[in-house]
């Protein structure tokens, strides 16, 4: 199945398909991004272990306000409990990358094991929006030489992150906020959460932290259109 894609939209998954192509040419040993320093301002806001019920719609609606695309690096699990929302996802014009189907600690599974979850969401991705992936963010960061060698052999990216809002926490809005503002850099990575446990106060940090960027002039961009800077 593969949705109807607004004309940026379209420009985001051509420019993906670009950093695509270049990935087999990465070695094992590469690094995973965690930033991209311009001269534009330019950052990307990331949220990890989606789609769900509870938070993706209203921080998707939160994006909407502001004109804000995003990169939701999703679980495969998530994805077949939630299929309208990755649809949204995709249909609003995100970037959708891979966050392994179940987000197994990767110290505990073998490498042939985290290729099938990788593989795995891949699939599930592309059967409900049509979007293959190509970004890979490792369950917790976690990120080792027996990591790259399975997301390069797959043909993925890893991205990891240069702010982490530390959501997953609980902590108050305002503490986010003041986080991400003081630690925002151009070419910044912003780790966010759109699922978490408990109650989320990412919504809520949302609100404050995005007008306080744009007004301090920084220009929010997918992770693709970041790194292809």
């Amino acid at each position: 199945m593969v949705l109807y894609m607004s004309l940026p939209t379209r420009i985001n998954c051509i420019l993906l398909a670009l950093v695509c192509s270049f990935l087999p040419t990465l070695s094992a040993n590469s690094k995973p991004c965690r930033k991209h320093t311009n001269d534009e301002m330019k950052i990307a806001l990331t949220f990890d272990d989606g789609p769900d019920k509870s938070y993706t719609n209203e921080i998707l609606d939160i994006l909407n306000e502001y004109g804000i695309k995003a990169t939701f690096f999703v679980i495969g699990k998530n994805c077949e409990e939630n299929p309208d929302i990755l649809k949204r996802i995709a249909l609003e014009g995100h970037e959708i990358g891979n966050h392994t189907y179940s987000h197994p600690r990767l110290s505990k599974i073998t490498s042939n094991n985290l290729e099938k979850e990788i593989l795995k969401t891949e699939k599930i991705v592309y059967d409900i929006t049509g979007i293959k992936t190509c970004l890979f963010r490792p369950p917790e960061g976690v990120y080792s030489d027996a990591t790259a060698k399975v997301s390069d052999s797959v043909g993925y990216r890893a991205i990891l992150w240069s702010v982490d809002t530390t959501d997953w926490r609980s902590p108050e809005a305002d503490k986010i906020s003041k986080s991400v503002v003081e630690n925002t850099t151009s070419g910044a990575i912003i780790l966010c959460h759109d699922y978490i446990a408990g109650k989320s106060n990412t919504p809520a940090a949302l609100r404050m932290f995005i007008p306080q960027l744009i007004q301090q002039g920084y220009v929010f961009v997918t992770v693709s259109e970041l790194i292809c800077l």
